[in-house]
């Protein structure tokens, strides 16, 4: 991709007056999705697209922003480059600044991608708190082998209407009313249940699965770096509300806000 803005894929627009700068054009070159914004006339253009296949291109001159795993592949005459976990928590705090919702105090960022990192964010200044291989990536390639037709969206969709407990030993199945501080409604065993069940159920149990454990490392983090709030971003949390369920159940645990 050389001076050149991708076009394949349909856009979706945020009304985002003054957020870039006229014409800005910028770049996440991810592992698995290369995502990309647009500013015209106050409004922000994103498009994703496979890394792989990034396959169409329009001429672009505008001034532009890379950042991502991939960034190095992105060729864009005087592009201004980004490390990552910084690019995504100042997009954060203006994207909730702009919807009415802006960030007060401090947070950790759990960026959600292929995999997951973390980042504690302390007065503007972004310190990367390590990671967990678990993401959209190990989401989708576990759900792929269990049916290989299945699309992501077709994944995400199926496991919110699924029912995770025809999968999943509950703690409940041993200790009814829990066990110390493990409540009854908690996984014991993450798709351990003997017996059928249909592929929603397992979409739900294995989505179900990445949310209890993200949330988890997420909330240990949290503690470990005393801030009581997590700011959940990136493709495998967007529109994605049963995973972010998951994560805030179990962040709430450890009295960490989600």
């Amino acid at each position: 991709m050389t001076g050149a803005l991708p076009v394949s894929a349909q856009a979706v627009t945020i009304a985002a007056p003054g957020l870039l700068v006229e014409g800005a054009l910028g770049v996440d070159a991810g592992l698995t999705l290369t995502k990309t914004v647009h500013a015209s006339n106050g409004v922000l253009s994103l498009r994703a697209h496979e890394t792989q296949v990034l396959g169409e291109i329009a001429p672009y001159g505008g001034p532009a922003g890379v950042t991502g795993a991939r960034a190095s592949g992105v060729n864009i005459t005087g592009a201004v480059s980004s490390q990552e976990i910084e690019a995504a928590a100042r997009g954060v705090m203006a994207l909730l600044s702009v919807a009415g919702r802006p960030v007060s105090g401090d947070f950790v960022l759990a960026l959600l991608g292929t995999g997951t990192a973390f980042a504690a964010v302390r007065d503007g200044v972004v310190q990367h708190l390590g990671g967990t291989p678990m993401g959209g990536g190990s989401f989708f390639g576990i759900a792929r082998r269990i049916d290989p037709s299945l699309t992501y969206a077709a994944m995400v969709d199926g496991a919110a209407s699924g029912d995770r407990h025809a999968v999943d030993v509950m703690v409940s199945d041993a200790y009814p009313d829990g066990i110390g501080r493990i409540g009854p409604n908690l996984t014991a065993a993450h798709l351990a249940k003997a017996g059928d069940a249909n592929i929603a159920d397992l979409l739900a149990g294995l989505l179900n699965m990445h949310g209890e454990n993200i949330g988890q490392i997420a909330a240990g983090r949290a503690v470990v770096a005393k801030i009581p709030r997590i700011v959940l971003a990136g493709g495998f949390a967007h529109g994605n509300a049963h995973l972010a369920e998951s994560i805030a159940a179990m962040t709430r645990m450890f009295g960490i806000e989600t």
